[in-house]
């Protein structure tokens, strides 16, 4: 691993490499590389329909050479995370794009690792769409998060738990919905303009109550209702949340985002 390129702090779920503005994967030739926890927004979004050509493939169809994740840097970038979040250490997606270039992409989280040779289960692709909304970026900066929720591969160790105490919020929905892509997100503060020149992920707080800074339907405030007006997203008061709701559907597989003090 290229240790110039890296900053690797893994607590468990949540880490930070900073790759700059480098391909998120090499090809065969060279050495694999794992993007985490800095994906920026604009990159999610531009990609956002082409993932959902994902959910009637395994992650590494032949469909994909063809697909537009793997034809550009920012796709790629797109994918390392899907790949990332959906299967664990130790295993590896190679694909090829239309020249023919393979490319290797590492997993890291291992919320679906099924997936690599069977089509995902509806909850399977939430989990990973939960993974990925969570690790989105506004500013496309490297950000330590504990990732948190209802899945045994988001288990925290007791420094995690303790280094990590400042809850940001949830994310969940199903980018890879084919009819109906959704991707949600819920906050525990209200947007100040102080908060919009934070260095920050900021990808749970809205200017317009309509939408986050990332661009995520915002579902309001995760366990409270701050202005006695909306009802508050998800069920129970305090984090990690579950059963959060988006639209007309309640999601139990909800990632939780937690912050250093």
């Amino acid at each position: 691993m290229r240790k110039n390129w890296l900053l690797l702090t893994l607590v468990f779920a949540g880490c930070v490499v900073d790759l700059g503005d480098e391909d998120p994967a090499t090809s065969t030739t060279e050495e694999a590389l794992t993007a985490s926890n800095r994906l920026a927004s604009n990159r999610l979004a531009s990609n956002r329909l082409a993932s959902n050509r994902l959910a009637s493939n395994t992650l590494s169809a032949a469909a994909l050479t063809s697909g537009a994740l793997i034809e550009t840097v920012e796709g790629r970038d797109v994918y390392s995370y899907i790949v990332s979040c959906a299967l664990p250490a130790g295993q590896s997606v190679t694909v090829k794009d239309s020249k023919k270039v393979s490319y290797t992409f590492p997993g890291e989280v291992g919320l679906a690792p099924q997936w690599a040779t069977t089509t995902p289960t509806v909850s399977q692709r939430r989990w990973v769409t939960a993974c990925v909304l969570a690790r989105t970026n506004y500013y496309g900066v490297p950000i330590q998060i504990s990732m948190r929720g209802a899945n045994s591969a988001l288990a925290v160790s007791t420094g995690e738990a303790s280094t990590f105490v400042r809850a940001e919020g949830a994310f969940y929905g199903d980018l890879f919905d084919q009819t109906n892509q959704t991707w949600f997100a819920c906050g525990t503060r209200v947007w100040t303009s102080a908060l919009a020149a934070e260095a920050q992920r900021t990808c749970t707080i809205s200017q317009n109550g309509v939408t986050t800074m990332c661009g995520f339907d915002y579902a309001y405030f995760c366990g409270a209702a701050y202005d006695g007006t909306h009802l508050k997203a998800c069920s129970g008061t305090a984090p990690p949340w579950t059963n959060c709701k988006g639209g007309a559907t309640t999601y139990p597989e909800v990632i939780s985002i937690y912050l250093p003090n």
